[in-house]
């Protein structure tokens, strides 16, 4: 079952035949992966922004961030840690911190190499949810627990994760992401 993006599960190439995004049994599947996440990381661009560079006129480099993604985020952030794992420098740092995330590994364009940066934390695979948008993003999305992206993520990426949000990366996906943990997590009302 692949699923277009609607917020709803979408079918992995191993998932088993005949489970339907629409079923109990999908939507089960999917809360119960939500219930085990006791680490949430993401990638920056195309994510926690819509993908775009600004540039000023001397040369700075700045993103937007969502206030949804920022909300959704400081909501669930006594509940589970927070990372991120970006191919580029840390431009965001400074909002990343503001919202509590501890753990920032910036300039790994190979996530599992930067996910074995994080393996001192002694948290399984199983216990950990990552949205991320792109190919380089597939290796680490196959590994863990729950895979999540944006409506707007590479045609790859969407036939690959559990979860395809309705909102486009920088525009709602990570919120969306934070209630489905929440809700599976009995915070946030069915």
């Amino acid at each position: 079952m692949r699923r277009e993006p609607t917020g709803k599960v979408a079918r992995r190439s191993r998932t088993s035949p005949g489970t339907s995004p629409r079923s109990t049994r999908g939507q089960k599947d999917l809360l119960a992966r939500a219930a085990k996440i006791r680490l949430l990381l993401l990638d920056v661009d195309g994510v926690l922004t819509d993908g775009r560079l600004y540039y000023g006129a001397e040369g700075e480099v700045m993103k937007a961030f969502d206030v949804k993604d920022g909300h959704g985020i400081v909501l669930i952030r006594e509940h589970v840690e927070l990372g991120v794992i970006s191919g580029r420098p840390g431009l965001a740092k400074k909002r990343l911190e503001e919202l509590g995330f501890k753990h920032l590994v910036f300039a790994q364009r190979d996530k599992l190499a930067g996910y074995a940066e994080l393996s001192h934390l002694g948290i399984t695979d199983s216990e950990v949810a990552y949205m991320g948008d792109d190919v380089n993003d597939l290796p680490l999305l196959a590994r863990v627990g729950l895979s999540a992206c944006p409506a707007d993520a590479l045609p790859e990426v969407l036939a690959a994760v559990h979860f395809v949000a309705a909102s486009p990366g920088g525009r709602g996906a990570v919120r969306e992401l934070c209630d489905l943990i929440r809700r599976a997590k009995g915070l946030l009302p069915s």
